[in-house]
C-alpha cells in the first residue's frame, strides 16, 4: 500500500511538473496560445467538475445547475467589469459570491425534494436564469468587451493567465480535500450515506445541505469568472446543460465522490475532446457514449475501481496505533440516579393500529434500562417517539427536566445518541472516519479554519484520532482503522455503530437490539463497553431479544405487549412476573431462555 501511495504521489508530481512547463513546450509551436488556451479551458472544466464532485458525489446533491452557476458567476464579473468597472481581481471575488446566492436560493426552494426530484428543480432554476439573462439584458443575453486582469499596471499575457488558473485549480482541489477531510466534510457524508443516522449525531440536515451547495457554488462562480475573462464575453449558452456535459463526463469518468478523480477524469476527457474538436454534430453524440461506457464498464470510475480492488484499498493495520495515556472521554458525569428521559402517557397511532399506547417510564443516569417484548410489541416505536424521528400522537416527554426537542438532531444535541435496530454505518468511508463522525458536536474549529489548517483545527483533529483510536481499541478494532467499514463483519460493524455514538459523548444511549448477529466474543466487549459507560453515569437504554444478555446488565426491565407497558420491575422480579411469561413468553418454563 505505502508503494501504491508512493506511486499515485509521483504521477501527481510528474503532472505538476507537465503543467509547469507546458508553455515552455507550447511556445515552440506556431500557434502556442491556441494550446495554452486549451489548458485553461480544461483547468476551468476541472474546477467546475471539482464543485459538481462536492455537492453531488460527497453532498449527495443531484446538481443540473452547475452549467447555470458558472453562467451566474460570468454574468457577475461581466456586468461589475462593464457597468461598474470593477478590476477583474475583485471581479473574481463578485462572482463567486453571486453564484453563492444563486445556489442557496435554488436549494432553499428544494430541501423537501427527493434526489431525483431535487435534480430537477435545479434543471428548471437554470434554464429560468438563462431565459432571464436573456430578455434582461437584450442581445440574447451577450455582453461583451470583457478582459483579463492585470498585474502591476499591464494586462495579464495568456501565459501569465494560464499560471493563474492552474493557482486556482490548485486552490480548488485544497478546498475540496480539506473540506472533505473535515468534521464538516464527515457530516456531509455521513448525510449522503443516511440523513437518519446524521441526525442521530446531532447533524442538522437541511442546514448542512445549504451550506455544502453553497460551498460548491461559490467554486462554479470561479469557473464563470475564468471562462468569462478568458472569452472577452459572457451569453446564456454558456448556462446550457450541453455544454455541460464534458463535466458530467469527466466526473463519472474520474470517480464520483473520489478526491483526485475529477482531475483525472477531467484530463482525459479534456484530451479525447481536443482530439473530436472538428467532430461538429458528432461530439455530444461521442461524449454521450463515453458517459455510459462508464458507467456500465466502470461505475465507479477510474479512481473509485482502483480504490475498491485489493491494490488500491487501505489494509488492515499489522500493530495497535499507540494509545498510552490515552483515555476515554465522556461527558461530565451526571448525578447516579437523576432522570434522563421522562416518557409521560406517551402515544402513537398509525391509522388504526395503536403502535404505543399509552407507554410512561423513566430513564435514569447510570443505570441500565432494559425493553423487551415480543415483535410489533411497540418497542422501536417508543424509541423512534422518544427521539423525534416520530410524532407523538399524544403525551408528553422530556430530557432531564426540560421538554424534549422537536427534532432528532436537537435531540442529539441534547445528549441523546441513537444506535439503530437496522446497521447504519457509513460503508463508504473508513472504520476511522465512522468514529471522528460522532464527534461531529464536539468539535472546536470552523470550516475556514479546516480548509486553512490553523492550528485549532490541527490540535483538535490530533486529539479526536487518538480518541478514535482509543474507543475502537477498547472493542477490538483498532488494526482495522484504516479499511472501509463495508468490509467488517456484521459483528464488527455493530461494534463499530455502538463505538461511533459513544464517541458523540451522549447522557442517553439508546441501543436498539445491539446483539443480533454477535459471537460470543464481541458480546462479552459489548458487555464490558454497557457497563462502562454505565460506570461513567450514562443512562443506557437497552431493547434485546437476547434475554439471557439483556437481564445480565440490565438495573430495571419494562416489559411491553400490544403498546402497553404490562411489567417493569427489577430483572429478577420480572424473570417471574405470570404476565411476562404468559405474554411475552407464551409459556411457562423460561428457565432456559432467562439464562437461567
Amino acid at each position: 500500500m505505502k508503494m501504491v501511495k508512493f506511486s499515485l504521489r509521483g504521477l501527481t508530481f510528474l503532472l505538476l511538473f507537465f503543467l509547469i512547463i507546458f508553455p515552455m513546450w507550447a511556445n515552440t509551436t506556431s500557434n502556442p496560445e491556441s494550446y495554452m488556451n486549451v489548458i485553461i479551458t480544461a483547468g476551468t472544466s476541472a474546477v467546475l467538475t471539482i464543485s459538481l464532485n462536492i455537492c453531488m458525489g460527497y453532498g449527495g446533491l443531484l446538481s443540473l445547475a452547475h452549467t447555470g452557476m458558472q453562467m451566474m458567476g460570468g454574468y457577475a464579473i461581466g456586468l461589475a467589469m462593464l457597468n461598474y468597472e470593477i478590476n477583474p481581481w475583485y471581479g473574481i471575488i463578485i462572482a463567486a459570491v453571486a453564484s453563492t446566492i444563486f445556489s442557496v436560493m435554488m436549494i432553499l426552494l428544494s430541501l423537501r425534494a427527493t434526489y431525483l426530484y431535487f435534480g430537477m428543480i435545479t434543471l428548471a432554476a437554470n434554464l429560468i436564469a438563462m431565459e432571464g439573462f436573456r430578455n434582461a439584458l437584450g442581445n440574447d443575453g451577450l455582453i461583451s468587451g470583457l478582459y483579463l486582469p492585470a498585474f502591476r499596471g499591464e494586462d495579464l499575457t495568456i501565459k501569465q493567465f494560464y499560471y493563474v488558473v492552474l493557482v486556482i485549480l490548485a486552490i480548488a482541489y485544497v478546498v475540496q480535500r480539506n473540506t472533505i477531510k473535515s468534521g464538516f466534510g464527515r457530516a456531509t457524508m455521513a448525510l449522503r450515506e443516511s440523513a437518519d443516522t446524521a441526525s442521530a449525531l446531532g447533524v442538522s440536515p437541511n442546514m448542512q445541505r445549504v451550506k455544502i451547495f453553497a460551498i460548491a457554488g461559490g467554486l462554479a462562480g470561479i469557473a464563470g469568472a475564468i471562462t468569462a475573462m478568458q472569452g472577452g464575453f459572457m451569453a446564456p449558452e454558456i448556462g446550457d446543460l450541453n455544454g455541460g456535459l464534458i463535466f458530467f463526463v469527466g466526473l463519472f469518468l474520474g470517480g464520483v465522490g473520489t478526491l483526485v478523480g475529477p482531475l483525472a477524469g477531467v484530463a482525459l476527457i479534456a484530451a479525447i475532446d481536443f482530439e473530436i474538436r472538428f467532430a461538429g454534430a458528432y461530439r455530444t453524440l461521442i461524449l454521450g457514449s463515453i458517459l455510459l461506457l462508464c458507467m456500465m464498464v466502470l461505475p465507479r470510475g477510474i479512481v473509485g475501481t482502483f480504490r475498491a480492488s485489493k491494490m488500491g484499498s487501505p489494509q488492515e493495520l499489522a500493530d495497535e496505533p499507540n494509545i498510552e495515556g490515552e483515555s476515554i472521554v465522556t461527558v461530565e458525569r451526571p448525578e447516579s440516579g437523576d432522570t434522563a428521559i421522562e416518557a409521560i402517557n406517551v402515544v402513537k397511532h398509525f391509522g388504526g393500529i395503536r403502535a404505543v399506547d399509552g407507554v410512561s417510564l423513566s430513564i435514569k443516569s447510570g443505570r441500565v434500562h432494559g425493553i423487551i417484548g415480543p415483535n410489533g410489541s411497540g418497542k422501536s416505536t417508543l424509541v423512534s417517539c422518544l427521539t423525534r424521528y416520530h410524532s407523538l400522537t399524544d403525551g408528553e416527554v422530556k430530557l432531564f427536566g426540560s421538554p424534549m426537542p422537536k427534532t432528532p438532531h436537537g435531540v442529539a444535541r441534547g445528549g441523546v445518541t441513537r444506535v439503530f435496530q437496522i446497521p447504519h454505518l457509513f460503508e463508504r468511508v473508513s472504520v476511522r472516519d465512522n468514529v471522528l463522525t460522532g464527534m461531529y458536536l464536539h468539535e472546536k474549529y470552523t470550516w475556514l479554519e479546516a480548509v486553512l489548517r490553523l492550528p485549532r483545527y490541527v490540535i483538535a483533529n490530533r486529539a479526536e484520532e487518538k480518541q478514535a483510536a482509543a474507543l475502537l481499541h477498547l472493542v477490538g478494532l483498532g488494526k482495522k482503522s484504516e479499511i472501509a467499514a463495508a468490509n467488517l463483519s456484521h459483528g464488527q460493524k455493530r461494534l463499530l455503530e455502538i463505538v461511533r455514538a459513544v464517541s458523540a459523548r451522549p447522557r442517553v444511549l439508546i441501543l436498539d437490539e445491539p446483539a443480533t448477529g454477535l459471537t460470543q466474543g464481541e458480546l462479552d466487549a459489548l458487555h464490558n463497553l454497557i457497563l462502562f459507560l454505565k460506570n461513567e453515569g450514562l443512562a443506557v437504554v437497552l431493547i434485546e431479544h437476547n434475554v439471557e444478555f439483556l437481564m445480565g446488565l440490565a438495573d430495571v426491565v419494562t416489559v411491553l405487549e400490544s403498546g402497553k407497558v404490562i411489567a417493569e420491575d427489577r430483572p429478577e422480579a420480572v424473570r417471574n412476573d405470570p404476565r411476562v411469561i404468559e405474554a411475552y413468553l407464551g409459556r411457562t418454563d423460561i428457565s432456559e431462555l432467562m439464562g437461567e
